[in-house]
């Protein structure tokens, strides 16, 4: 109960600034149904986004609180994510680095019911914009938690004996360590890097850290081995100072995440609570390391023919898009976003009852989960099969035909603009990913997705010939490097169930006949990839 007493006393006096008027589609009569809300609250951080200056505060603020009250009203962690977001961006600009930022710390206080975390993250705001109202109130905050003082000091004492090199050989065995070079279409900046988030995804037998860096930075990765206690992978990510809290509690294969200063570098350590293999490798654009840590021996099966056929238990489908990422949008206003979900809620049960296999969706409903994060679920869920669901889109406003990508380099010119469109970055930097997660997983990951994709792209033709045979070409199985692909531990594949952008494509994806088709044709391939084909 403490947070929500808390919460009452800091903010009280804290009187939002005048927003501007409501759009067309605000919500009338307090917060209103969900969707409502939750468009209304997409477009406000859209527009305030845009707008540096004054007007633009008040609508990420607004956005903000419609976050909030949703997630008071409906206790949906998402909506909380999203209004934490929202402030943590309203927190860099000019003026509102306290009031943002005490509004952030209070709320992640109320998710997380960490006091302790709490204490810490308020020492370290930052009130010089307003030492007067705001640093008041961030004071009676402190003063409120002052019982955890003394708890929230000896972890930070902690933090920094984990980041800090090891001392005494005979205590702790030499790392492990191999250095990572960028290369030179993703050189590090001239300038520092800030490490200012930390995204943590645990699972029981896989888990996924994400560190998100202001600049491109060199790293290096090894293994602590303590006598007695449990293995710490740590990262080193040169030239870099730290600008978020230093410990993140994750759950499951990783119990903490650690992270402090040590020298010119920050460290950044991963505690395990049981032996792991890893992989660590970089996206660029903007730029973020990516830590992935596994159970022993997990990974994807060999492809080819198996006359006993193969494990397929649990399938993750992952609907492209959604919330204030729309994706492709036909002629009439069809949104892709809506199409891939659709197509997904009627695979699903399709999947349980037919295939006794168990299903797991990346997003449920109209909210946007970062590319990241798809896969992490993914592997955590200990997934068999992966598959994202997405609509083509050609600048031409044409195009008809099914593919289905496997993550791998590529030289074709429309499939680097594809990859780069879902992306949302260069052709070069979804290429630079695709070679770096080549030399990481090794040809058997690649050759196990690839024949999936096979038998998915043979399952679409096959079901939409009747009544659409002649209208929809056969693409193939085409290779790119798609962010959301990136660091499965099973076979995933990227499903291009045709073109939204041409107005014959929009009518057939509006009827459920044709949804209908796509989500038998992911079934089918399931089946088939299942029974050894």
């Amino acid at each position: 109960m403490w947070v929500f007493l808390l919460a009452g006393a800091a903010c009280r006096e804290a009187p939002a600034p005048p927003a501007p008027a409501p759009a067309a589609s605000s919500v009338a009569g307090g917060l209103g149904p969900r969707e409502e809300a939750v468009i209304l609250a997409d477009e406000l951080s859209l527009s305030g986004s845009r707008a540096l200056n004054r007007e633009g505060d008040a609508l990420l603020e607004r956005a903000a609180s419609l976050r909030e009250q949703l997630y008071r009203r409906e206790r949906r962690h998402v909506d909380a994510l999203e209004a934490v977001e929202i402030l943590r961006e309203l927190g860099r600009r000019p003026g509102q680095a306290c009031r943002a930022g005490l509004r952030r710390i209070l709320l992640e206080a109320e998710v997380t019911r960490d006091p302790v975390a709490a204490y810490r993250a308020l020492e370290q705001l930052d009130a010089r914009d307003d030492p007067v109202e705001c640093g008041a109130r961030r004071d009676r905050a402190l003063l409120s938690l002052s019982v955890y003082r003394a708890a929230a000091r000896a972890l930070a004492a902690a933090d920094e004996a984990a980041a800090a090199p090891a001392q005494g050989a005979s205590a702790v065995a030499p790392p492990a360590a191999s250095g990572i070079v960028l290369p030179r279409s993703i050189a590090p900046s001239a300038g520092p890097s800030r490490i200012t988030r930390v995204e943590q995804y645990g699972g029981k037998e896989a888990a996924r850290v994400v560190v998100h860096s202001t600049a491109p930075a060199l790293f290096q990765v090894g293994k602590l081995e303590d006598e007695g206690q449990r293995s710490r992978l740590y990262v080193d990510v040169k030239g870099a100072t730290l600008d978020t809290k230093n410990s993140y509690d994750v759950g499951g294969l990783v119990e903490r995440v650690r992270l402090g200063q040590n020298g010119d570098s920050v460290r950044i350590v991963l505690e395990l609570t049981a032996p792991a293999e890893r992989r660590v490798f970089y996206v660029p654009e903007p730029f973020r390391l990516v830590i992935d840590v596994s159970a022993p021996g997990k990974g994807p099966v060999l492809s080819g023919p198996q006359a006993g056929g193969r494990r397929v238990q649990r399938v993750v489908l992952d609907p492209g898009h959604g919330g204030n990422d729309p994706g492709a949008i036909g002629p009439s206003g069809l949104r892709e976003k809506d199409v891939t979900l659709d197509i997904a809620h009627r695979a699903a049960p399709l999947l349980a009852r037919q295939l006794d296999v168990t299903t797991l969706l990346t997003r449920d409903g109209d909210h946007y989960v970062p590319l990241e994060e798809r896969i992490a679920r993914a592997n955590a869920f200990s997934a068999d099969l992966f598959v994202s669901i997405h609509c083509n889109a050609s600048e031409d406003g044409g195009g008809s035909a099914i593919m289905t990508f496997v993550l791998d380099e590529t030289r074709e010119d429309s499939a680097m603009r594809l990859a780069a469109r879902e992306n949302a970055a260069s052709a070069a930097a979804g290429a630079e990913l695709a070679n770096a997660m080549l030399r990481l997983s090794g040809p058997e990951h690649a050759e196990a997705s690839l024949h999936f994709a096979g038998l998915l792209q043979r399952a679409a033709m096959s079901s939409l010939s009747r009544g659409y045979g002649k209208q929809i070409p056969d693409g193939g199985v085409k290779r790119a490097g798609f962010y959301v692909l990136a660091g499965a531990l099973m076979p995933a594949v990227l499903f291009e169930a045709s073109f939204i952008s041409s107005p014959d494509g929009e009518t057939r994806f509006n009827t459920a006949d044709f949804r209908q088709r796509l989500a038998d044709a992911i079934v089918n391939a399931v089946r088939a990839y299942r029974e050894g084909l």
